[in-house]
């Protein structure tokens, strides 16, 4: 009896040492930092973030990407801010960037990649004309929400309803060029130069029917080739035709060429310029000829908006703002308040964005029509000693509506 009594007792210390040794896993000896901790249980109320992809497409090479780091630097602001303020509860934002150099081409393969391969929610951009009116189809096609920061090509306009910009159609730039030149400046006689592509091709069809209308005289109009480097031609041609003002529609790189020969021929009429020539990388070369350049460009109002925008750019990236960084600032809280909003896919957020309502950002307050398209003021700036200046204080802001433009100048 007494055996058994010792048989049962040894079972159950074998069985207690076994259900101690179960839990809690032991290593060779010198070898305790293999073993692997147990993990700890999930705190209550700890959730995990839903990721959702955006796509940006810009410039960051090319005769453009003076104004595309900007504002790539101006989203990668916007985005940290809806991540750590938590603006789409319960999600986290991320961006792809795709260089599209400001070419079709490179547009509609950007395009293609962020759609097909990652999946993104929507796209902030394109930054140019030509690369959005190319990624139109194929997002129209797939019903990817697409919103420029600075894409004006009046055509745009009619790219697809799931196509915005909160930047004003060229259809009022071109107007208030030509507007600019005959009635503020008593030009009679006008010569057009602009860049081969959906944006220069725009402001030009706009400024000569508008010019037209109001009886100020065309008499050369000039395309060139994206990529030129000589423009000794048409700085010929333009100095032949004895005009009052040029109209000038080019890109930073080949744009500061032009104005440099233009100098070095002795042409000192006025220049009206449009929008990309508000740049710093053209300072150098309208030295001597700046008094003689008016560059036109959607207006940025004065507001606490932009105020916040400005000083929060300045101390991450320690530089100040510069052309369509407060609208690429914009799209991203557009999207990100959109996303908020509705259950985050394109098609909900598009029929968002038209109901939407007024907008207050840095880049001012405006609301999408019916169209995806924003009324805005312009601003006109000159460059004095070195540094971007306002135009004239009766002309500094001067607001043209789409609305207002006659079919023809719409065009």
């Amino acid at each position: 009896m007494r055996k058994i009594l010792f048989a049962i007792l040894g079972v159950l210390l074998l069985l207690i040492a076994a259900c101690g040794q179960a839990g809690t896993p032991v290593a060779p000896e010198g070898k305790m930092e293999d073993v692997a901790p147990e993990e700890a249980a999930p705190m209550e109320g700890d959730t995990e973030l839903e990721e959702v992809t955006f796509g940006w497409m810009g410039a960051l090479t090319g005769n453009i990407a003076t104004l595309g780091t900007p504002i790539k630097e101006s989203v990668e602001l916007a985005v940290e801010e809806v991540n750590n303020k938590q603006l789409i509860p319960g999600k986290t934002m991320k961006v792809v960037y795709e260089d599209d150099k400001c070419e079709a081409a490179n547009g509609a393969t950007a395009a293609q990649k962020l759609v097909s391969v990652d999946k993104v929610t929507a796209i902030i951009g394109p930054m140019c004309s030509p690369t959005m009116l190319a990624a139109a189809p194929l997002v129209e096609e797939n019903g990817v929400l697409t919103v420029s920061y600075s894409a004006t090509a009046p055509s745009i306009k009619d790219a697809g309803d799931f196509i915005f910009r909160v930047v004003p159609s060229d259809s009022g730039q071109g107007v208030l060029g030509a507007e600019l030149a005959k009635d503020t400046l008593g030009a009679e006689k006008a010569v057009v130069v602009y860049i081969q592509n959906d944006w220069g091709q725009g402001l030009h069809d706009v400024f000569t029917t508008k010019a037209k209308e109001i009886g100020l005289d065309v008499r050369v109009a000039e395309a060139y080739a994206p990529d030129e480097t000589d423009f000794r031609t048409i700085v010929a041609k333009v100095k032949a035709a004895q005009v009052d003002v040029i109209y000038l529609a080019a890109f930073p790189a080949d744009g500061a060429v032009l104005l440099k020969q233009l100098k070095e021929a002795g042409f000192d009429k006025t220049i009206i310029a449009a929008d990309a020539l508000k740049d710093d990388s053209i300072m150098s070369a309208v030295q001597g000829a700046e008094y003689n350049m008016i560059v036109t460009i959607p207006g940025v109002p004065k507001s606490q908006e932009l105020e916040n925008f400005a000083n929060a750019f300045q101390a991450k990236f320690n530089k100040e703002y510069t052309a369509y960084t407060p609208e690429a600032y914009d799209v991203v809280m557009i999207l990100a308040k959109a996303c908020a909003e509705t259950d985050c896919t394109s098609t909900a957020m598009k029929d968002f964005l038209y109901t939407m309502g007024e907008y207050v950002g840095a880049s001012g307050t405006y609301a999408f029509d019916t169209d995806g398209e924003v009324s805005k003021p312009y601003d006109l700036f000159q460059i004095v000693d070195g540094k971007w200046s306002a135009y004239g204080s009766d002309v500094e802001e001067m607001e043209v509506s789409a609305d207002s433009m006659t079919s023809t100048d719409a065009e």
